[in-house]
């Protein structure tokens, strides 16, 4: 097996800092790196950087070093905060150098960045972190796919899990009969029945060899991923290969085998779904990649006694996982990983795996109805039974998949990892109330006034938007000594007694309460004053004197206006610049507070700016903050500043039991970092701006869409039986919300009449998944 003999250079230390001086103008000192077939080397500059030189064997191709940089060049274009290594240009701006060594041999030179952090086998083992190294693997796949280059076309190489049939003559140097009648077991199945599937399955340039010692971790933070190194192995091979690679390559410590797996394929499912035939060939594919270990060993041990190689001390270690899954059982393994994966088990290859035992939805509705009232308020007709979430998917108790393109409570996605692993490991600690001292309270509290201007800066801590705008309410008329409330028509806030007042959408019988005011839309779409009209701003902010004129001619002065910074439930209107300016001198001028409601447009959902109001130039009184805080878990906010929080603690104790309780805050800490490490804000912006002008294109097709709008990741679609007359088109859009389950995208509605519709996806909704709303859109338009 000529693959397996390949030699590597043996350049010395002093020879390499000649060479790393005269052609990439380094010096510093020099340590040597292990490698199978390449000489690596890490030279640290006085500076502090830190570098990788790397000298190939003379066996290696020049066009697969080519290849390997031109790899990474193309991952820092298409995903430049994937962390991979950058290549250093020679002193003469060329990517590479060649280099004379013993014998005339002619070796390819190269620098690149080295990257810092804990190598994986190193590093302690959480659900968490495996599927945030699954997730990274998937990250990885989704930035090669775009790439071409010919040299790796027919290669062969060591680890290739396609090659293991050629491993069938050298079974017997494996030491114990047992294990050799494994691993003919092994390999008589995968050559005869797996290697034929995967010929069928997705291929593209894959990394191959991302194992253990080639990903990187933050030492403090196995979650965070540094690096991914050593692109020697690349091949053109089915994507299911990398998956298979770091699945049966990363040490799980204490936590089962299988559970282990399953969160490496549930974080890769973030990123790439697994497709069922891939899911299906997954447990061969692991135990393929495991039995090269000691086969590889064996022939090693047999033919070069004096080197061993390095994976020699894993051979127990890959038995013992070998030994697992199979006294496990392809069935239930694959079950677990189609599970993970979010398939149905009951059309997995064999079609003997049981599919779970769920409740009918008629049988749901019945018991619904008797436990919780006669009312549904449920989703699409007829409802769905969700049983699990994951990024932007939810999956139904039959196992079908789909995308959601509405849900906004799930803000860094459906069971984000490392939210949940915040939230686990909290509640396995400590949670309890205020009444006692704690960090957690205090850091997100300190975090969350970073975020915001002036002296927005204190908080007080509740468990929905409901009671943060029930508390922002009673601060506002403990501040003014007014009882006045505005509040923009069709609005909602929540659902308590006071916080209901200012929801008239909420109220069947359209009537207001005696104390409150309402101000109209700024729809230059179908609103009063249009579109093209001159001073929008000034004319739907008139609104507001006369709503506080109302109220004084009843005795009253405003104590707040409270807005939703998205204006969502009027239909997200292009809100005139300078409108909410204006609107909030009026309010002040009359002495009320302005509330902004961040609910809905918080935490960058709208893209470029943090906090809604901010898209409008303005800075609130108070704030408010609910549902994506804890991303879904039960957290709400009230952010002020000291004057008002001092003014309203002299008229009354609060304290909330469970608000600012160790698990909530735990939860709003991790959602943080979601945000900060995944520069969601940008995602919302850049996929926003995409989604909306693709959905803008399909007015061209489809006459019944009458307006495009929204900003980020808040886009809404007002539909219109006429485009000249905008007559609703309620009836439509009705039957478009079911016609898009169908398509496996879900989507919502909103505006006084119904015929808007809304997309408000979790924010790691990507520029894929917005092609693939769309085009069902388009598709589902199409079947009105």
């Amino acid at each position: 097996m000529k693959f397996l003999k390949i030699i590597a250079p043996r350049f010395s230390l002093e020879e390499v800092a000649e060479l790393a001086t005269r052609h990439f103008g380094l010096r510093g000192e020099i340590d040597l790196l292990y490698s199978e077939r390449d000489q690596n080397f890490r030279l640290r500059e006085d500076s502090g950087d830190t570098w990788t030189l790397k000298i190939a064997s003379i066996e290696e191709d020049p066009a697969i070093i080519d290849c390997q940089i031109e790899t990474m060049r193309h991952i820092q274009a298409v995903d430049p905060s994937l962390p991979v290594p950058r290549v250093r240009p020679s002193v003469d701006g060329a990517p590479t150098v060649t280099i004379s060594g013993k014998g005339g041999a002619v070796h390819v030179f190269y620098a690149l960045c080295y990257l810092p952090g804990q190598l994986l086998d190193e590093a302690p083992v959480t659900a968490l972190a495996l599927a945030a190294q699954g997730a990274m693997v998937a990250r990885l796949g989704r930035a090669m796919r775009g790439l071409y280059h010919p040299a790796p076309a027919g290669r062969e190489l060591l680890w290739d899990v396609r090659l293991l049939p050629r491993f069938l003559s050298y079974i017997d140097k494996l030491p114990d009969p047992g294990r050799q009648r494994q691993a003919r077991d092994i390999i008589t199945r995968f050559e005869a029945e797996t290697l034929p599937r995967m010929r069928t399955l997705r291929a593209q340039l894959v990394h191959a060899d991302v194992n253990e010692a080639n990903m990187i971790v933050d030492p403090d933070d196995p979650a965070r991923v540094t690096g991914i190194i050593d692109f020697g192995d690349i091949i053109h091979g089915a994507l299911v290969q990398d998956v298979a690679t770091i699945a049966a390559e990363r040490p799980f410590g204490e936590m089962p085998v299988l559970d282990g797996i399953a969160e490496v394929v549930r974080g890769y499912n973030t990123f790439i779904r697994l497709e069922p035939e891939e899911a299906d060939i997954l447990y061969d594919v692991i135990v393929a990649r495991l039995l090269l270990t000691p086969l590889i060993n064996a022939w090693r041990a047999a033919e070069t006694p004096d080197k061993p190689g390095y994976m020699h001390t894993w051979t127990d270690a890959v038995y013992r996982i070998i030994d697992s899954l199979q006294e496990t059982g392809r069935d239930k393994a694959t079950a677990t990983i189609r599970r993970a994966c979010g398939l149905s088990l009951s059309d997995a290859a064999g079609g003997d795996m049981p599919a779970q035992d769920t409740p009918q939805v008629d049988d749901l509705i019945k018991r619904r109805k008797r436990a919780m009232g006669s009312k549904l308020y449920v989703f699409y007709d007829p409802p769905l039974h969700m049983v699990r979430g994951e990024g932007v998917w939810l999956t139904d108790a039959s196992g079908r998949r789909y995308l959601d393109a509405y849900n906004n409570v799930p803000h860094v996605g459906h069971c984000h990892p490392h939210v949940v692993e915040a939230i686990t490991r909290q509640v396995r600690t400590l949670n309890t109330n205020t009444r006692y001292l704690g960090t957690q309270v205090l850091e997100y509290s300190e975090r969350l006034g970073a975020s915001l201007p002036g002296d927005l800066k204190v908080c007080a801590f509740v468990n929905s938007g409901s009671e943060a705008n029930d508390i922002a309410w009673r601060m506002a008329k403990a501040y003014t000594g007014n009882r006045g409330g505005l509040t923009m028509e069709y609005a909602y806030h929540g659902i308590t007694e006071a916080v209901d007042a200012f929801s008239p959408s909420g109220s069947y019988s359209g009537n207001i309460a005696p104390h409150m005011r309402t101000l109209v839309s700024p729809d230059d779409y179908r609103g009063p004053h249009r579109r093209g009209e001159p001073d929008l701003a000034a004319r739907y902010s008139a609104y507001t004197d006369e709503a506080i004129e109302s109220l004084r001619q009843a005795g009253m002065a405003p104590a707040a206006f409270m807005v939703d910074s998205t204006f969502l439930t009027n239909g997200m209107p292009n809100v005139p610049k300078g409108y909410l300016a204006a609107v909030f001198e009026t309010i002040r001028a009359a002495g009320g507070l302005c509330i902004a409601d961040e609910v809905q447009a918080g935490f960058g959902r709208m893209g470029r700016h943090m906090w809604g109001h901010a898209h409008y130039g303005v800075t609130p009184d108070i704030v408010t903050l609910g549902k994506p805080a804890g991303n879904g878990h039960p957290l709400g906010v009230v952010i002020t500043t000291p004057e008002i929080m001092n003014c309203f603690l002299r008229e009354t104790a609060f304290f909330s039991t469970f608000g600012g309780n160790n698990v909530s805050c735990a939860a709003g800490l991790a959602v943080l970092d979601v945000i900060e490490r995944e520069r969601l804000i940008d995602n919302a912006d850049e996929t926003g701006t995409f989604m909306k002008q693709e959905v803008g294109r399909l007015m061209g097709r489809h006459d019944i869409i009458g307006d495009v709008r929204g900003a980020g990741l808040a886009v809404c679609i007002e539909l219109v039986r006429d485009r000249t007359s905008l007559e609703p088109a309620k009836d439509e859009t009705d039957r478009l919300l079911n016609l898009m389950r169908d398509e496996g995208v879900l989507i919502g509605n909103e505006g006084v009449h119904g015929n808007i519709v809304k997309l408000r996806p979790p924010m790691v909704f990507g520029r894929e998944h917005a092609e693939l709303a769309v085009n069902a859109l388009d598709r589902a338009l199409s079947r009105l």
